[in-house]
């Protein structure tokens, strides 16, 4: 038995679960924020401070936009490969602050276009760090009971970055100036890297203690109940085959999760949920400031406002649709979600396509704002829905054959997988968007997007 050992100053609050998880929701929050925010700046960064041309900025912007999807996609899988050997994850979110703190200050300053790529690099990376890393504490201290609430509380968190990051930039460029915009992200970075300084891990006492619990925690979460044997599919692929009675069951090799995972129809479309989804709301990022600036005349502050609008209801309505998914399943509050995203894409085209009616000065305005509406009460029901069906996936694997992605599991692969779809799409939203809408405009291209719906659910 243990001699008792004397604890850290503040020992009760460092290491409170509450704590951790909130500290956990703000680093992912400030991550995803950092990639949006920079869209309603950029007009400014390569107009006035790099004195580009007007009609090269939507191609530059592109470029920026995409090379962080790029950068992104590239880096987590390796990423994953490493976080998934260490019990830590202090030590390497640190790191990932430290990186984002760094690009972020080389696309403030902006002293050269190549300087802006690298701080776009630096950023992309760290924020796939960061996005396998929080989730893998929020799933951690939430516990096994509530991993549906966590994964909606952290679809929402992206949601909001994503989608409010334009928001806060928009605004503070306006109302208070170039560098007080910055100070923003900038202070939430330096708070997070704080904080998780102060936070304590169980690791950082009793590191034997804690892998022997991880390691319990990990063969109980294996252990089918009742509920997963009863809504578990009655044909079972071949790579779950049981083995027989007395013999030594053969587990895999953790190299094998992605030849296991990928070739499952089921996970193929909770990816290509995530690739779509990310793809419309990099579309809109990329192609709105300069659609509504020629069609409305509108600023930084008007086009900020959009975005809140397309964010505001997903704040409402996410508690609702996590309460939907864990009641009637992904298949119709994610049908649903698409069937409404649809139409508000093709219609959001009409206004400044050459119509009287829908005019900037006819009824161009309210029909575009009604529209924008309409996806943001679609998006949480969309949102998320991805990785929740490939996380059920994977805990049905696991629970029919324990160990078989190693023994901590296979949930950081699933995290990086979802990392690389979303960003996939992020990537792959403004290198489609933005030649589209300069070629054929706006209109088609919105259409484009709204004919591309989803209903594998």
């Amino acid at each position: 038995m243990r001699s008792p050992e004397k604890q850290p100053m503040g020992y009760k609050y460092r290491s409170s679960q509450t704590v951790i998880i909130g500290t956990a929701c703000l680093a992912l929050l400030t991550e995803v924020l950092l990639y949006g925010f920079v869209v309603p700046i950029l007009p400014y960064m390569l107009e006035v401070r790099l004195h580009y041309p007007p009609s090269q900025t939507q191609h530059l912007t592109t470029s920026l936009l995409g090379i962080h999807g790029f950068a992104t996609v590239v880096s987590a899988p390796i990423l994953a490969h490493f976080l998934d050997k260490t019990s830590s994850r202090r030590s390497p979110l640190l790191l990932s602050l430290t990186v984002a703190l760094v690009g972020t200050l080389l696309v403030a300053f902006t002293p050269a276009y190549w300087v802006l790529i690298l701080g776009r690099v630096l950023q992309g990376i760290a924020g796939a760090a960061a996005w396998i890393i929080c989730l893998a504490v929020l799933v951690e201290y939430a516990g096994q009971g509530n991993m549906g609430k966590m994964m909606g509380a952290s679809m929402s968190i992206v949601v909001t970055g994503t989608v409010g990051g334009p928001v806060i930039a928009g605004a503070l460029l306006e109302l208070a100036g170039y560098w007080p915009a910055w100070c923003l992200p900038l202070g939430f970075l330096a708070f997070d890297i704080i904080a998780w300084l102060i936070l304590i891990e169980k690791q950082d006492l009793h590191p034997a203690d804690a892998s022997a619990q991880n390691e319990t925690s990990e063969y109980d979460e294996t252990v089918p109940d009742r509920n997963d044997r009863e809504s578990s599919p009655l044909l079972v692929p071949i790579t779950q085959t049981d083995s027989k009675d007395g013999e030594a069951e053969q587990t895999p090799s953790a190299s094998n999760f992605y030849f296991i995972m990928l070739p499952d129809i089921r996970v193929i479309v909770g990816i290509s949920n995530s690739v779509t989804t990310s793809i419309i709301v990099a579309a809109l990022n990329t192609t709105l400031p300069v659609h509504l600036r020629q069609i409305f005349g509108w600023g930084p502050l008007d086009v900020g406002t959009m975005f809140l609008l397309l964010r505001v209801p997903g704040i409402i309505l996410g508690p609702i649709s996590g309460w939907l998914r864990d009641h009637v399943g992904l298949r119709y509050p994610t049908t649903i979600g698409w069937m409404v995203m649809a139409p508000m894409l093709i219609v959001l085209g009409i206004p400044g396509n050459g119509i009287s009616w829908a005019s900037g000065e006819g009824q161009g305005k309210p029909i575009f704002i009604f529209c924008v509406v309409g996806m943001g009460l679609a998006l949480p029901f969309i949102q998320g829905s991805g990785m929740l069906h490939v996380m059920t996936i994977l805990e049905e694997y696991e629970s029919k054959q324990r160990n078989i992605f190693g023994p901590r599991g296979g949930r950081s692969r699933v995290f990086a997988m979802n990392e690389v779809a979303f960003n996939l799409g992020l990537m792959l939203g403004p290198l489609f968007a933005g030649p589209l809408s300069e070629m054929i405009g706006f209109d088609r291209m919105s259409m484009i997007l709204g004919q591309s719906r989803e209903q594998f659910f």
